[in-house]
């Protein structure tokens, strides 16, 4: 079934979206934080130095059996580690043929041993697992922002394809693929605003979307605004999650100039002149990232200053806050992993190495 809803607002045009974004009101009162009765256990953790292997690692996943699997773009390969850190298999590699990669724009991990991949130029996803030599492919409608998801009755492919911009204003299409039956069917379909789009719309061409087993999903704006929307794709029905006080995150002057350096090659690069007038965003997007767990509670991962600990709202399915907590040390991004895991890539002075852990969430 397809549904068409106005909810998704375009905020800027492409790459060059990011660094646009200006700050909205804020609430002047500070936040009263609590203490989210949880608590994060460290399980395992791996220092891995194998820039032959992984000389631009983007992607991470987590096995059944703890093994590790890292995703490199720059050789379009998927490395396979053993929970010590040992290297057990790579797969893949430049190329059109079978089993090969270009362009690697997103990838999810099964914790079965299943990995899908999405390569933009060749126009297609694979399947793959390591616990086979099988590989499953897709067509692919390439576009913008793509994302795949694994979800219980299969994988949710995201994006909003380019071939579309030609007849429409755009839109996002969300698909669910079943590799038992090899179908994918349509469940979604955003209809983009494409300028002036009231304060309520809920998203962008460009923000991160994360689904649920029943294929709802969270979106949020990006901006300094704490709204993330809970969506209901039968219904259209939207429920909002934030609270008031949680103050903005400013850049500093090294960070906006190196943002405005950012958006000028960005801008190069798709023949766009940039205008003399630009001033980077004063501050930091509300968020880096958002998961919903096992039990349906949302982590809201909020964007602070660079050396700061990364801070977690949680709050329950029905969008009351429960409380806060800091990430792992060290810790510079996260990855929800099922059964109550989160991954977590630690910041790294080597560029030659990878480092992270695997940490268990209890209550």
């Amino acid at each position: 079934m397809t549904i068409s809803r106005d909810i998704v607002g375009i905020l800027g045009l492409y790459g060059v979206l990011l660094f646009t974004i200006s700050c909205t009101a804020e609430n002047e009162h500070e936040a009263e934080d609590l203490d989210a009765p949880f608590s994060l256990e460290q399980v395992n953790s791996w220092s891995i130095h194998a820039p032959e292997l992984i000389p631009n690692p983007v992607y991470a996943g987590v096995l059944e059996d703890g093994s590790l699997v890292i995703i490199d773009r720059s050789l379009n390969t998927i490395n396979h580690f053993d929970a010590e850190g040992n290297h057990l298999e790579t797969r893949g590699g430049e190329g059109r043929g079978p089993g090969e990669y270009l362009s690697i724009v997103a990838a999810d991990f099964h914790p079965d041993g299943r990995i899908a991949i999405a390569d933009i130029s060749n126009a297609r996803i694979s399947i793959v697992s390591f616990h086979d030599e099988e590989e499953i492919t897709v067509p692919l409608n390439s576009g913008w922002n793509t994302q795949l998801q694994w979800k219980e009755p299969g994988l949710v492919i995201f994006n909003h394809p380019f071939n579309l911009m030609a007849t429409t204003q755009g839109d996002i299409l969300m698909r669910l693929y079943d590799p038992e039956t090899n179908e994918k069917e349509e469940f979604f379909q955003m209809e983009l605003i494409m300028s002036d789009p009231p304060f309520e719309e809920i998203s962008c061409t460009f923000c991160w979307f994360q689904f649920n087993d029943d294929l709802s999903f969270y979106t949020a704006p990006q901006d300094t605004s704490y709204r993330i929307f809970r969506v209901n794709p039968e219904t259209g029905e939207e429920t909002l999650f934030s609270r008031g006080g949680v103050q903005p995150v400013a850049y500093t002057e090294e960070e906006r100039e190196r943002l405005a350096e950012s958006r000028s090659r960005s801008m190069q690069a798709t023949g766009v002149d940039a205008p003399n007038d630009y001033r980077a965003p004063q501050y930091r997007n509300r968020f880096r990232n958002f998961f919903a767990d096992d039990s349906g509670r949302l982590w809201a991962q909020l964007n602070g200053r660079a050396d700061d600990p990364i801070r977690i709202d949680i709050f329950s399915p029905d969008a009351e806050y429960i409380g806060s907590l800091n990430a792992p040390d060290n810790a510079s991004s996260i990855q929800y992993t099922k059964g109550g895991y989160l991954l977590v890539r630690y910041r790294n002075d080597d560029p030659d190495s990878w480092k992270g852990g695997l940490y268990k969430v209890s209550e």
